[in-house]
Formats: C-alpha cells, structure tokens, sequence
C-alpha cells in the first residue's frame, strides 16, 4: 500500500493524539486530531488497514551519542547499557535502549543511543495494540526535523520540538520556550511555525507547515526504530500467503500421515519376514538336526543338488516352495508340518488372521505347480486354524 498512516501519541492518554494519512506522493491525504487515546479504536475503524507509524514525544526519550572505546563489536554493544548506568537516575533495568547508527570521526567510534522507560514504551504498544493498529515503526517526533538548516524547531501542540544537531533533540513546553533559549544560547534558529513575538532569539522563518506533514516529509531519510530486539514487529503474512495457508497445511499434514502409514507398513512387513525366516530354519533343523544355518536358501539348494531323484529332495522341493508362498501371505503362521514321502505330499497345520489368508495361500502354491487340499478351518480366539495338504508338482 502507497498510503501511511502516521500517528503521534501523548505522552499520557489524556493528551491529544494527530494523526495524518501521508501519500508516497508526499501528500497529506487526510489527517485529524483525537481528544485522547480512548479514541484511537474509532480511527483504527475507519483508517486502520493502513501501515502504521508512530510518533512519540521527544520528551520521553533520550538520544545520546555514547563514545566507545574500540570499533564496536557484539560484545561491546552488549555492554552499553553497563556504560551507560551511572549516568540513570533510574535502575538500568527499567529502561530500553535502542541503538542508531555509528559514527567515526578521526579513528574515534561513536554509537547513536535511544533511552525510554519500558513501561512507557509498553503503554504506547498497547494504546495502538489494543486499537487494532498493527505498528511497524517507533520515532521520536523531534528526530524527524529536516537537516537541510540547524538548529530547526516548530511548535506541536504545547510544546516547540528542536534539532540542534542529527542526534541531539529537545521538546520544550511552551512556558519553558523564551528561558530555554536563553539558556541555550543557540544560533539563528530555522523555525517552521510562526515565531512568538515575546521570544527574543535570532531566528529565520520558514514556510509554515503542518506540523505531522514536515515530520512525515522526512520518515524516508531516517531509519531509526525504537521498536527493537523484544519490540520488533512481527513481519506480516501477505494476503496472498494466507489465502493458500491452509491448503500448505492440509497438504504437509497429508503427506505426514502418507509416511507415516508406509514406514508402519514397511515394518510390519519386515517383521513379517522374519517371523516367516524363523519358521523356516525351525523346519530345516528339524529335518537335518545339529546342522548350523549359515545361509538358509543356499543350503537348500545345495541339499536339492546332493538328494537328486529321493524323498528328501521333494521334501526340500516342497519346503522351499512353501516358504516362497509364505512371503506372500505374511499373516500365515506354521505350528506343525509332516512329510509323506510315498505319496510326496506335505501336510502342516498353520494359524492366520481370516479364512481370506488360507485361500490366499492355496491360490499361490496352485499357481506355483503344486496341489493343493485344505482341511477343516476354525476360528479360534479371533485366529483361524487348519490344516493344509500340498503335494509335489503335476
């Protein structure tokens, strides 16, 4: 959005709040003045789609220029508030400090710094917060003088804010304004209000200008922020981001639940095999005792190539083959088997999750060559046993 919307608070919500809609032309498009804080939910109602800017009374915040003793590090501007801490009146801990820009003249660094109470801060926050504004940036109103000639003042409110120099500010009240300055002693002051005739104080007059209109002029050559570290603003999703947000989540959750599903399904299946392998050895050492299993599947055919044209080599041929079909049904379990090597047939009992399983299994040892005769089938405890008759090739 081209438009901003710029705001400049009180320091107490009874203080009156202007308020100014600032076009990227530089133009003011509308602005307004509100009796107090309480009435910054009605302006939100009416302006508050609009980036918000914030002003604040220079008067609450202090800018100091803080001589460091080296180039600043991580380190080193960590250890600004200790720097700063005897300088307080009040304990270090109840303050914020924002940091500017850092200067260098002749080898020397210098680091620009904000001080404002915390709890001041957070009133500002939550006049805008609980308002409905959603506020990306915080400035003090007098940093935002032109530079072209200082020192530069104008009045706002009841008070004249002054720039003396790029990071040295004031906000005077009216009853002050005459004694300041001749305290002060300052040069011809460039102001851009009309100039009380009871003041005394060499000046040069400028166009008059609204006041918020010459502070917003000037928001695009600062870049200080006193919204920082805890303050930051939360970067705004764009509408474009939040139309397919939900579909980005339905979609993430829906292939978490796919991977998920696979990796069980994986593992059930790798528990399956080797159920099925244990079986097998079972079976083996029961036919050929104290023998040690290396590897199962060359073993058996290595006794298929040594028991050519005997019953062990059909009981090998079916036991073999019987293990291949196993694998397709992973839910079939062996108890028992017998072999009759005369009418080469192998009979076992086997338990399994549904009568499904059993023709499962007689449908692939068919397909394999075999015949195959299922006994009687129960169901037993949520299992269903039988019996099964294979017999060797046709």
């Amino acid at each position: 959005m081209s438009e901003q919307l710029v705001i400049r608070l009180g320091s107490v919500p009874q203080q009156s709040i202007s308020w100014l809609v600032w076009s990227a032309q530089q133009e003011v498009i509308a602005s307004g003045e509100l009796a107090s804080a309480d009435e910054l939910p009605q302006l939100a109602q009416r302006l508050g789609q609009r980036p918000v800017i914030a002003l604040v009374p220079a008067s609450d915040v202090q800018l100091k220029l803080v001589a460091l003793p080296a180039k600043p590090s991580r380190q080193l501007m960590q250890a600004l508030p200790y720097m700063l801490e005897e300088e307080q009146a009040e304990d270090i801990e109840q303050l914020f400090l924002a940091s500017g820009a850092t200067e260098q003249h002749d080898g020397q660094y210098s680091q620009q710094v904000a001080i404002c109470r915390r709890d001041k801060l957070e009133q500002w926050l939550r006049w805008l917060q609980q308002a409905g504004f959603s506020v990306s940036r915080m400035v003090p109103d007098a940093l935002l003088l032109p530079e072209q000639q200082l020192p530069a003042c104008i009045q706002l409110h009841e008070q004249w804010l002054l720039k003396q120099s790029r990071w040295q500010v004031a906000a005077v009240d009216l009853s002050w304004w005459a004694d300041y300055l001749q305290l002060a002693a300052l040069p011809v002051l460039h102001s851009y209000s009309p100039w009380p005739a009871e003041v005394s104080q060499p000046h040069q007059l400028a166009e008059p200008e609204l006041p918020l209109a010459l502070l917003a002029s000037q928001l695009h050559s600062s870049s200080f922020n006193l919204l920082q570290a805890e303050y930051k603003p939360k970067r705004q999703r764009t509408g474009k981001f939040d139309k397919w947000r939900s579909s980005a989540l339905l979609l993430s959750a829906t292939l978490l639940v796919y991977l998920v599903s696979l990796s069980l399904h994986n593992w059930q299946l790798q528990r399956d095999a080797q159920a099925i392998q244990q079986q097998t050895q079972a079976l083996y050492q029961q036919m050929f005792p104290g023998e040690r299993i290396v590897n199962l599947n060359l073993q058996l055919q290595q006794k298929l190539t040594a028991t050519s044209g005997s019953a062990e080599q059909s009981f090998l041929v079916l036991l073999h083959s019987l293990q291949q079909q196993l694998a397709l049904v992973s839910d079939i379990k062996l108890e028992n088997l017998r072999f009759d090597g005369k009418r080469n047939e192998l009979r076992f009992q086997a338990s399994g999750e549904g009568f499904q399983s059993f023709e499962k299994l007689k449908a692939a040892l068919e397909q394999a060559g075999f015949s195959v005769e299922l006994g009687a089938l129960s169901n037993d405890g949520g299992k269903v046993q039988g019996s099964v008759a294979m017999r060797g090739r046709a």
